[in-house]
């Protein structure tokens, strides 16, 4: 399960529209399919609206398959922020958690953000039931969440643009460095009509833990996991910027792989002042 949800983790950081978006609000809906040992164990799909000065990013992420069957599970996410053309840059407002499923806790997580980084963090149940020591203030100072670094992460006039920054992210539990590496464009031949071929930029994203992570799992299993995760990123006529087409990863079972099912860019009601809270968890009704 941590394999796949580092995938999700990567697409959250690689999944998002440009800040180069103007007039009325616009929405990017990606879909991706994630396979492990050949199959499909869970579906991600995304919907961007960049809308002036503003955007918001939801993801839910669902078991398919055989895990669907054996591992039930729902996760969505949500974050609001603001948007700075002039700089390139973006601020997350709220960032926003939610999981139910029959492994693990049910779960809920709202960031609250002010300018210098989170500046509120409410858990349910709280991160210290599962014996991790909060992350000190000083460690979150500059930090966003993953899916506004996704919308940075990918901003460039061209191909040699994509993949040249480094973010300090904090999830609303794990404090985290991810450094982006443009290894230049590749040729990808996919085994499947579905799946994307054609030249992509690679990127390689590399991670480094900072603090709150499972101290349980740091001793034990932290070293059975890469650091290291492979994007490539595609351009398409009818979407403004490019996009991940594939993510992979190599772990102790095999290739973890997530591949882009489908895609669209549509006109949208325009964002409100305020950012929109989730409802609590309750897997029968977080979709899919």
């Amino acid at each position: 399960m941590r394999v796949i949800r580092r995938l999700v983790a990567t697409l959250a950081l690689a999944g998002a529209p440009s800040l180069a978006l103007a007039g009325g609000a616009e929405r990017v809906d990606l879909s991706y399919r994630v396979f492990l040992g050949g199959l499909p164990v869970v579906q991600v799909d995304t919907s961007t609206t960049i809308d002036a000065g503003r955007y918001r990013m939801d993801s839910l992420t669902r078991t398919v398959g055989l895990w669907e069957t054996l591992f039930k599970a729902r996760m969505q996410s949500r974050v609001d922020g603001a948007l700075d053309t002039a700089t390139a840059g973006a601020r997350p407002n709220l960032y926003q958690v939610r999981y139910d499923g029959r492994v693990g806790k049910r779960r809920s997580i709202n960031v609250f953000f002010d300018h210098d980084g989170p500046s509120e963090i409410v858990a349910a149940p709280p991160n210290a039931e599962d014996g991790r020591r909060p992350v000190e203030p000083e460690f979150l100072l500059g930090a966003m969440d993953p899916a506004t670094a996704a919308i940075l992460a990918a901003e460039g006039g061209n191909e040699a643009d994509i993949c040249r920054r480094d973010f300090k992210i904090f999830d609303g539990r794990r404090r985290y460095d991810v450094a982006f590496e443009n290894k230049g464009v590749e040729t990808i031949q996919a085994d499947h009509k579905d799946f994307f071929s054609g030249e992509a930029v690679h990127c390689v994203i590399r991670y480094r833990r900072i603090k709150g992570f499972d101290p349980d799992w740091e001793r034990t299993d932290a070293k059975k996991y890469p650091n290291e995760v492979s994007v490539w990123f595609a351009r398409f006529p009818d979407l403004p910027r490019a996009i991940p087409v594939k993510v992979q990863v190599t772990t102790e079972y095999g290739i973890a792989m997530a591949q882009l099912v489908a895609r669209g860019l549509a006109p949208t009601d325009s964002l409100s002042d305020a950012a929109a809270l989730l409802p609590p968890p309750d897997m029968d009704r977080m979709g899919g």
